[in-house]
């Protein structure tokens, strides 16, 4: 059974969300036939609540009924737009890549690409796979947001120590500025990521979960400090990512590649490189329009003279 005054108010809100010149009261009760002395009460508080917006020229959307319509617009189907970029990143490197998105307060792995037999990096983490959004992981993410969600995303790590505190005050602000984050790989965190695979397919609780992310913290040394790399680094990296944003300039998710093994510091340095164009694809394909290149923020001594000219500003 409909209910009059939510079906006035909804026609209401359909006929103010359509573009166009503003409506006059005659022209809104012409659509939503609906009585001028109705209108005027339903419209005057929406107006107080930021749902409508009278002019000059008549009644139009309110900013409260713009904003909606614009996060809606903005919904994004990560897969879709990250998958052509994904096989191109994977083929590319030969590295297993992922897309990941992030849901609430965790971040999924929504999408995975295996490689090829290049590297020993052929198998993608699993599409269901979850981390938490909170420090340190998905550091690629958290450096896009405001100093306050960093310090909440910060304050949200569970088990980090002093000294992994001040490693991230450090890292953080790097990784906002070069535009990507890497994980570094030890030989306790590789068979402590396969025992974690294990435990989630098996259906683990969280405090299981909890625990193992605890582990995680200790058998890592996170991330790398542009001071750390020089072309003859030799470092084990078990991942590279780099954000997804919206046009908004808001990070939606990430694209990842899992090496798994030892590299030198060119060797990051392209994957660096593959990774972060990637990202730029999968934001552009979200934006439906050519979107900025990122710049890499790579130390100068790595940089490759056709990568810094592409990432280079305009003067």
């Amino acid at each position: 059974m409909r209910h009059e005054p939510t079906h006035r108010v909804l026609a209401v809100l359909e006929a103010l969300a359509t573009n166009g010149p503003p409506l006059s009261l005659t022209d809104l009760a012409r659509t939503t036939a609906a009585s001028r002395s109705t209108l005027h009460a339903v419209l005057e508080h929406m107006q107080s609540e930021g749902w409508a917006e009278k002019t000059t020229g008549g009644w139009r959307a309110g900013p409260r009924l713009r904003e909606v319509g614009a996060g809606a617009a903005l919904e994004v189907d990560m897969v879709r737009a990250a998958r052509g970029p994904l096989e191109h990143l994977a083929e590319e490197t030969g590295i297993a890549a992922v897309v990941l998105e992030i849901r609430d307060d965790m971040v999924e792995v929504v999408d995975a690409v295996r490689a090829g037999m290049r590297t020993a990096s052929t198998e993608a983490a699993r599409v269901g796979h979850t981390t938490p959004f909170r420090a340190p992981f998905a550091r690629d993410l958290a450096s896009q947001l405001s100093l306050a969600d960093q310090r909440r995303w910060l304050a949200d790590g569970t088990g980090l120590t002093s000294a992994a505190r001040e490693r991230l005050e450090v890292v953080l602000p790097q990784v906002a500025r070069r535009g990507w984050s890497i994980d570094r790989l030890t030989p306790g965190r590789r068979e402590m990521l396969r025992m974690a695979d294990s435990l989630e397919r098996s259906g683990v609780g969280a405090l299981v979960r909890e625990r193992v992310s605890e582990l995680f913290l200790e058998l890592s040394e996170i991330d790398v400090t542009d001071s750390e790399l020089t072309p003859a680094t030799d470092l084990a990296v078990a991942s590279v990512a780099a954000p997804v944003l919206r046009p908004d300039g808001r990070a939606v998710g990430s694209v990842a590649v899992a090496p798994g093994r030892r590299m030198t510091g060119r060797a990051v340095f392209r994957a660096v490189q593959a990774v972060t164009e990637c990202a730029d694809a999968v934001s552009a394909h979200i934006a439906a329009r050519p979107g900025p290149a990122r710049a890499a923020g790579w130390p100068g001594h790595l940089v490759h003279p056709a990568h810094a000219a592409r990432h280079s500003s305009p003067t």
